[in-house]
C-alpha cells in the first residue's frame, strides 16, 4: 500500500534520522564528519595510498597494525547499497526527464485504486471501448465476488476470472440454486470472501414450486471449495441470501409475518422481528397467487423476501414492508426505501423524502425526490440532491442547501472534488461543486435523436463517459466528455443494451443475448 502524498510532499527531502538530518549517516548529504574520519564507503583499495601514504592496506579506525578490518563485508554491503541508491536516483531522473515524477506515478496509482473502489469508477475509456471477452451465461445474471464473476445455470455453479473471462472453477450437481456473494467486511462485492447458495429439492407434483422454501444452504470459498453445508429448517419458511453472508427467513404467524436472520453456516439466529399486516380489501391483488399464469386466491402464505441495497423488502398478502439490516422496521406501506453509498437510507414519500440513519432514525427531511449522482471518482464531497421545479438543489450531510441549479435537470451524472455534472437538455452542464457556479456546458451532438435519458455513467481519470440506449436496446451510444473543458473526447456505437451496463472493480461490463461482455 502506498501512503497518501500531500501536494507539498518532497520524496527527496531529508527525513528525520536519515541523510542530511541530525543523527543521520555521517559524511553524506552534508552531515559533519569526525575529525580525520573518511567518508563512509571511501574504502582504500590495495595499491592505493592509505593513511600516512602507505599502500596495500585497508584503513582501520580501531586498529594500528594496518591489518584488514574483520568487518570488511560491511563495506561491501555499503557499496551495494550505494549502487542501488544511484540506480534508484537514475530511474527517478528518467521519469522526470520523461515528463513524470515519482510523485506523479504514485498519485496516478492512487487515483486508479480509488476508481476501482467507487460506484461508476472506471480505469481506462480514454479511447472508444473494445470487447475484451464474452462468456455465455444464458438467462443467469453474473454475480461479482472478489475478482470473479459467478454464474448459476443448468445445475452448475461456474466462476470466471473477471479480468480474462477464463473459467476459474466449476461445481456441478448443485441443482437449482440461488446465490449471493457475501462475508466481507462490507456489503461491497469486491470485499466478498465467500459465495452462499440456496438449493431447492425437486418439487412434488402436487406442490406448486413457488410455495416451497429452499431446502439446503452451501457456503463456498472463492476457490470453489465447500466451507459449510447444511439442511434448512422448513419451519422458518422462505429464505434469501444477504450481503453480510447471513440468511434472512420469513414465515407467517397467524396474521403477522415473522422475519429472522440466521447464520448461514450454523443456523444460529441473529435477530427476529414481527411485522404487522394491514387489512386488505376483498380481491386485493397482493393476496392472489399465480400458477401458470392464472390467478387464484390462495396466496396467503406466499411472502416474497429479498434484499436490495442493504434493505430487506417484504411483499405479500396484506404486507408490504422494509427492514434495515438490524431488523428495524423502516416502512409498512408501499414506500421506496433505498441505501445510499455511505450506508444511510432514503425513504421516499409522495411529496417529500427523509434521510434515515442506519438504525432507522430520521435525520432530516426535504421536499421532493432525494438522490445522489450516478457516478463519482471518489474525490467529491458527500452531496445529495433534491428536485426543485425543473432543477435540483445540492444538500450537505446535514441537509442544508449549498446551491441550486435552476436550469432543466434530469439527472446528476457525476460529482468530483471540483465539478458536479448535471444532465440538462440539450446535453450536460458542469458547475462548481462548492458554489454551483457554471463552469462549462456540453451540447449533445445527437440531440433530437435520443430521449436524453442517460442509462449509465462512468468516471475515469479526467473524463465522464455516458451511455444512451438506442434501437430498443439493441444498440447503445457512448460519449466521453473531457471534464476539464466539456469537449467531446470520442463517441461510439456499441452493440449492447445501455441499461445492462455496470462497472465493477474499474472495468465495464454488460449483457447481450445471453452473454456477459467485458469492455476495455
Amino acid at each position: 500500500m502506498v501512503d497518501d502524498l500531500d501536494d507539498g510532499d518532497d520524496l527527496f527531502a531529508p527525513r528525520p534520522g536519515g541523510w542530511g538530518a541530525p543523527g543521520g549517516v555521517p559524511g553524506v548529504h552534508g552531515t559533519p564528519l569526525p575529525d580525520g574520519a573518511a567518508r563512509p564507503g571511501a574504502d582504500v583499495a590495495a595499491g592505493s595510498p592509505g593513511e600516512g601514504g602507505e599502500t596495500g592496506a585497508v584503513s582501520d579506525p580501531s586498529g594500528s597494525d594496518g591489518s584488514a578490518h574483520e568487518d570488511a563485508p560491511a563495506d561491501l554491503r555499503a557499496r551495494k547499497r550505494r549502487r542501488v541508491l544511484l540506480a534508484g536516483v537514475a530511474a527517478a531522473l528518467v521519469l522526470v526527464l520523461g515528463g513524470l515524477t515519482f510523485v506523479d506515478v504514485v498519485r496516478a496509482r492512487q487515483a486508479e485504486a480509488l476508481l476501482r473502489a467507487v460506484p461508476g469508477g472506471v480505469v481506462g475509456l480514454e479511447r472508444p471501448p473494445r470487447e475484451l471477452w464474452t462468456v455465455d451465461v444464458g438467462e443467469a445474471w453474473p454475480l461479482a465476488a472478489g475478482e470473479l464473476f459467478v454464474v448459476a445455470a443448468e445445475g452448475a455453479l461456474v466462476a470466471y476470472d473477471r479480468a480474462t473471462g477464463a473459467e476459474a472453477w466449476r461445481r456441478d450437481g448443485l441443482g437449482s440454486v440461488q446465490c449471493g456473494a457475501s462475508g466481507g467486511p462490507s456489503a461491497d462485492a469486491l470485499d466478498a470472501r465467500s459465495v452462499t447458495c440456496l438449493g431447492w429439492a425437486e418439487a412434488e407434483e402436487a406442490a406448486p414450486a413457488f410455495t416451497l422454501p429452499p431446502s439446503t444452504v452451501t457456503v463456498l470459498g472463492l476457490d470453489g471449495r465447500t466451507m459449510a453445508e447444511r439442511a434448512l429448517d422448513p419451519a422458518r419458511g422462505n429464505a434469501t441470501v444477504l450481503s453480510t453472508g447471513d440468511l434472512a427467513r420469513v414465515v407467517r404467524d397467524g396474521r403477522d409475518v415473522v422475519v429472522l436472520v440466521e447464520d448461514a453456516r450454523t443456523g444460529e439466529v441473529r435477530w427476529t422481528q414481527t411485522v404487522p399486516t394491514r387489512t386488505s380489501d376483498e380481491g386485493d391483488s397482493s393476496c392472489m397467487a399465480y400458477q401458470e399464469g392464472s390467478p387464484s386466491a390462495d396466496g396467503w402464505d406466499v411472502v416474497q423476501l429479498y434484499e436490495t441495497g442493504g434493505v430487506l423488502m417484504l411483499l405479500g398478502c396484506d404486507v408490504n414492508a422494509s427492514l434495515s439490516s438490524d431488523g428495524t422496521v423502516l416502512s409498512t406501506e408501499l414506500t421506496r426505501v433505498q441505501q445510499i453509498r455511505d450506508g444511510r437510507l432514503v425513504r421516499a414519500g409522495m411529496t417529500d423524502s427523509e434521510l434515515l440513519d442506519t438504525d432507522g432514525t430520521v435525520l432530516w427531511s426535504v421536499q421532493g425526490e432525494l438522490m445522489e449522482s450516478l457516478a463519482t471518482d471518489g474525490t467529491g464531497p458527500p452531496l445529495l440532491f433534491s428536485r426543485r421545479g425543473p432543477g435540483v438543489v445540492a444538500l450537505d450531510e446535514a441537509g442544508d442547501e449549498l446551491w441550486a441549479f435552476s436550469g432543466y435537470a434530469t439527472q446528476v451524472l457525476l460529482v468530483t472534488r471540483d465539478l458536479t455534472v448535471i444532465s440538462s437538455y440539450p446535453g450536460a452542464v458542469a458547475v462548481d461543486s462548492a458554489t454551483g457556479e457554471e463552469v462549462w456546458a456540453w451540447k449533445d451532438p445527437a440531440v433530437g435523436r435520443t430521449n436524453g435519458q442517460v442509462a449509465a455513467a462512468f468516471a475515469s481519470r479526467g473524463g465522464l463517459t455516458i451511455a444512451y440506449s438506442e434501437d430498443n436496446g439493441a444498440q447503445s451510444r457512448w460519449v466521453s466528455i473531457d471534464v476539464a473543458d466539456g469537449s467531446t473526447r470520442w463517441e461510439e456505437q456499441v452493440a449492447v443494451d445501455a441499461w445492462s451496463l455496470f462497472a465493477v472493480g474499474g472495468g465495464v461490463f454488460g449483457t447481450r443475448n445471453g452473454t456477459v461482455v467485458a469492455f476495455g
